[in-house]
């Protein structure tokens, strides 16, 4: 009969000696252990309590054939630390083959380097090849010899390697392979640091404006009625080529053929139902959808949000949206210099725009933190500040959020809110963008309902002069353009039938699901405050603790203070504190046990007293009295009131007159402003704020005092230490405007077009 032969009944002939790093975490039946030393009789762990516990290796080689032991290798290391901020928990193996294999091929070219850099000068190959440098090195003379025999030689071996296909990858530059070289050295010698974290289709931009504006004319001629095939909508673009290119032009422009497959790409690219619609009408492509789809798939608002960012390149934009001729050519030239960067969120069951959020800086914590803050609040001042025919309703707290693994998704701090807000924070497999898709359908599909808000006139108003001096070149107004752009997907996109919703527009979507389902409503200003307000570290005082001229106290602060100062030799008592920009009638601080508590403002300052508004008048106050005379309450709040009937605070307020507050404008706001506390003159509770008035153009008259405190924030801060690391994705028409490579399944069920 057979025996069953398992670890116990198994004799081993030997026992084997399993290694630990000093920075290896070891996990036994969920308990994580790190390694004291390990010697021939067995191995000492030791728990985060720092309580030793011996293991024979017996021990250790059982638990091992149960699965009960897990062994994480460098866990504790600086470099990993940098992965998992870069990488989150991706493993080298969860992204594409060509991302691994592109990866690995760069660390076959660093370690070449390597050893190239430990022989130095006298390396056989440098030798023969006639090197003179000093030294090798990573300098950039340098790096531009060694690079090309780097690549001659890994590539041949890696071709002998799989059976003489030839496989090699364009060269990095020296300032690229540089700064590879370092990151691979910093994560430890890890192949991830290598992988690229761009998503969408492996494509290249177009930049050429002339070439996009002519394919499109053939592109309207596939979106007609008359069904052409894709086929014979290219031939007639080719052949207009020709013709344009042979007749000499007075500017002698050579228009560009796009390759078959990208010019079908740029059909598709429009949209499944648009372009069905377009040929067969709506009825048609309404009917044929509900078939396909059988019907909507219940879900609950707010089940799952997805965000991402890109780069839009604004010139394609404009061309896609038919207006870029209306410019003129100081217009134009505004468009070239702008570099804008769109955060953007989406419920997945309605398709509603929950953030919209633009910013001249690169992706950052900075930019996904507001973007978050706005998916949890409550964007109906947003949506009357810009003029929106429909309310801006469509807020939530999600359950799932789906995002990249970009460095502005993955630090600390953005993670750190979405576990505050209980929200699961999701990763979709790499190289599918989530909310890019829906927002560029969307730009692409708008056609000329989109033309009247970018009007000669309206679109001077998104130009600025140098406010300083007059003879500046004219400059994109972000504020400007987020609001036209917040309008258009109020008023356009969320009441235009959507094709994943059966025809269905986004706007009855919500209304529908959101009476069958209940849905998480937004978050309050305290717990907004604890998780998006600014942090800051202030000294405790016998009156508590100050910020902009305003003293908050509680009893745990005093506790704090006397339990620090009771210690010999001890620093001044500090406290962290976190502000909101939105209500400054109190604070939260962090107390001994880690938790927040609020502190409620010692003089009476209003509820919703806003930093746009406080400063704004202290402002004023400092230019008719000086800084020697000292603020009382009721005057500040009497200049407040001000600003609210004219109506100055409300685009600040409701987020489009001014980026995310970071602690260095706060610094700057006490150090220009608040060099002395506001005096509190009033003997009765804090008098209640009239409503904010809203201009007819809210943006022709903000609060100018911001622009000289936004403007002193160096540059070097505005890109945040992530940017560093960033790999910054496509253009937000890169991939499916001219991209080469086919994804397969393009969801075009045209007849004769598969």
């Amino acid at each position: 009969m057979n025996q069953l032969l398992t670890p116990e009944s198994t004799v081993a002939r030997s026992i084997p000696i399993f290694y630990f790093g000093p920075n290896d975490r070891v996990t036994i039946d969920g308990k994580h252990l790190t390694v004291v030393n390990q010697t021939t009789e067995g191995s000492v762990l030791k728990n985060a309590d720092d309580i030793h516990e011996p293991f024979t290796h017996e021990q250790i080689y059982m638990m091992t054939t149960e699965r009960r032991i897990k062994v994480d290798r460098d866990y504790h290391t600086e470099g990993s630390s940098l992965l998992a901020l870069k990488y989150g928990n991706f493993k080298i193996s969860d992204f594409a083959d060509y991302k691994v294999q592109k990866a690995l091929w760069l660390e076959e070219v660093i370690k070449e380097y390597i050893r190239f850099e430990a022989i130095g000068k006298k390396h056989p190959v440098l030798k023969a090849e006639g090197f003179r440098q000093r030294k090798v090195s990573l300098g950039v003379d340098c790096l531009k010899f060694l690079l090309p025999i780097l690549k001659r030689i890994v590539s041949e071996r890696w071709s002998m390697a799989n059976g003489g296909a030839e496989i090699s990858y364009k060269l990095p530059s020296p300032r690229h392979f540089r700064r590879l070289h370092d990151l691979y050295i910093d994560s430890n010698f890890d192949a991830l640091a290598l992988v690229s974290l761009k998503t969408g289709p492996k494509s290249r931009t177009v930049h050429r404006q002339k070439d996009l504006e002519l394919w499109l004319k053939y592109v309207d001629k596939y979106a007609d009625k008359d069904r052409p095939s894709m086929r014979s909508c290219y031939l007639e673009l080719v052949a207009a080529v020709d013709e344009l290119n042979d007749a000499a032009s007075d500017d002698g422009y050579h228009y560009c053929i796009p390759s078959r497959k990208a010019f079908e790409n740029l059909i598709k690219s429009f949209g499944v139902y648009h372009l069905m619609a377009k040929r067969h009408g709506e009825e048609y492509a309404r009917k044929k959808f509900q078939i396909a789809h059988g019907g909507l798939e219940i879900e609950r608002p707010g089940q799952i949000v997805e965000m991402d960012e890109w780069k839009v390149n604004l010139v394609l934009l404009l061309t896609h949206l038919r207006i870029w001729n209306m410019l003129s050519k100081e217009e134009q030239k505004a468009v070239e210099r702008a570099r804008v960067w769109v955060t953007v969120a989406i419920d997945r069951a309605t398709k509603c725009i929950l953030a919209m959020h633009f910013s001249r800086r690169a992706p950052s914590s900075r930019s996904s933190l507001a973007a978050l803050e706005m998916v949890v609040s409550d964007k109906t001042l947003i949506s009357s500040v810009v003029g929106a025919g429909t309310p801006w309703e469509y807020g939530l707290k999600p359950e799932t959020l789906l995002t990249d693994a970009g460095p502005a998704f993955v630090h600390n701090s953005f993670r750190a809110a979405v576990a505050a807000l209980r929200c699961v924070h999701a990763f979709p497999p790499t190289g599918k963008p989530a909310a890019r898709g829906t927002i560029e359908s969307f730009f692409h599909t708008c056609e000329l309902r989109f033309m009247h808000y970018f009007s000669g006139r309206t679109f001077s108003n998104i130009l600025e002069k140098g406010k300083r001096n007059p003879k500046e070149e004219a400059s994109l107004n972000l504020d400007e353009f987020n609001s036209i752009f917040v309008r258009a997907i109020l008023d356009i996109y969320h009441n235009t039938p959507h094709w994943g919703l059966g025809h269905e527009t986004p706007a009855n979507a919500w209304r529908r699901l959101s009476r069958k389902c209940a849905i998480m409503q937004p978050i309050g200003a305290e717990d907004r405050r604890t998780i998006f307000g600014t942090e800051l570290v202030r000294t405790i005082t016998d009156k508590g603790v100050a910020s902009t001229g305003i003293h908050y106290d509680h009893t745990d602060l005093q506790r704090m203070r006397f339990e620090q100062q009771s210690i010999p030799h001890a620093d001044t008592p500090t406290v962290t504190i976190r502000v909101s920009r939105l209500d400054l009638s109190a604070i939260s601080f962090r107390n001994a046990n880690g938790e927040w508590i609020e502190a409620k403002a010692s003089i009476g300052i209003p509820h919703d007293t806003t930093i746009f508004e406080w400063v704004a008048a202290r402002r004023e106050w400092l230019m008719i009295h000086g800084e020697n005379a000292k603020a009382n309450l009721s005057a500040m709040l009497k200049s407040v009131r001000e600003i609210r009937a004219t109506g100055t605070s409300a685009a600040m307020r409701a987020g489009l007159g001014v980026d995310r507050l970071i602690a260095e404008n706060y610094e700057h706001i006490e150090r220009e402003y608040f060099k002395e506390a506001i005096i509190d003159d009033l003997l009765a509770r804090a008098p209640e704020l009239a409503p904010l008035t809203i201009p007819h153009n809210p943006l022709e008259v903000g609060l100018e005092v911001f622009d000289s405190i936004m403007a002193s924030e160096p540059m070097e801060n505005q890109k945040v230490k992530e940017a560093e690391i960033l790999t910054q994705q496509e253009s937000a028409f890169s991939g499916t405007v001219y991209s080469d490579d086919d994804d397969g399944d393009d969801g075009l069920f045209f007849d004769g077009e598969l």
